[in-house]
């Protein structure tokens, strides 16, 4: 679905960071872009480039960054170099694991930690980025009787959330004419 959305805009720079590999997934995205994935134990990314935190890009050189299973580790550094490198106006898009998804217990062997939404948000806001919109519940609903049930809404159970931030800049405002009223007469002489 990520990669449907950087297809419709092929002309803006984009960064895809991954918990793995995403070669697949990213096939015909077109347009100046960067992937990168997490190497084990902590070594920096790997992917197009190897690098590590700072990233290797100017300052405010993105318009469009998916952030693919982020995991909890180093979450505040990274989100803090994303809003670096991001445009005024470009979004992040965020796909983290629900802690409230029953797949949480196959997480549980792979020592992956996983977020509530609200605390992501309250992540990205401290990074100086903004929420746009409401979470988005990705993936297969775990069901006990096969059946969805009308008028249940079973999306908080899906085993992923997509959250956007964008970066606003504060526009400047512009010389306006002054009103200036006098109360009292004044003397001239």
């Amino acid at each position: 679905m990520l990669a449907e959305r950087l297809r419709a805009r092929p002309s803006l720079p984009w960064l895809w960071l991954a918990a793995v590999p995403q070669a697949r997934a990213l096939r015909g995205v077109e347009g100046v872009g960067m992937r990168l994935h997490r190497l084990p134990a902590g070594e920096g990314y790997g992917g197009d480039v190897r690098c590590s935190l700072p990233l290797p890009l100017p300052a405010e050189s993105v318009q469009t960054i998916v952030l693919q299973h982020v995991l909890d580790r180093g979450s505040e550094a990274l989100l803090g170099e994303c809003e670096r490198v991001l445009m005024p106006g470009g979004r992040i898009w965020l796909l983290v694991l629900n802690p409230l998804s029953p797949y949480r217990l196959r997480w549980r062997r792979h020592a992956i930690v996983a977020r509530l939404p609200g605390s992501w948000l309250m992540l990205a806001r401290r990074c100086g980025l903004q929420a746009v919109g409401q979470p988005q519940y990705l993936g297969p609903i775990w069901r006990r009787d096969g059946l969805r049930r009308p008028g249940s809404d079973l999306a908080p159970l899906r085993a992923a959330c997509l959250l956007e931030v964008e970066k606003r800049a504060a526009a400047p405002i512009g010389m306006m004419p002054a009103k200036v009223q006098w109360r009292h007469p004044m003397p001239t002489t």
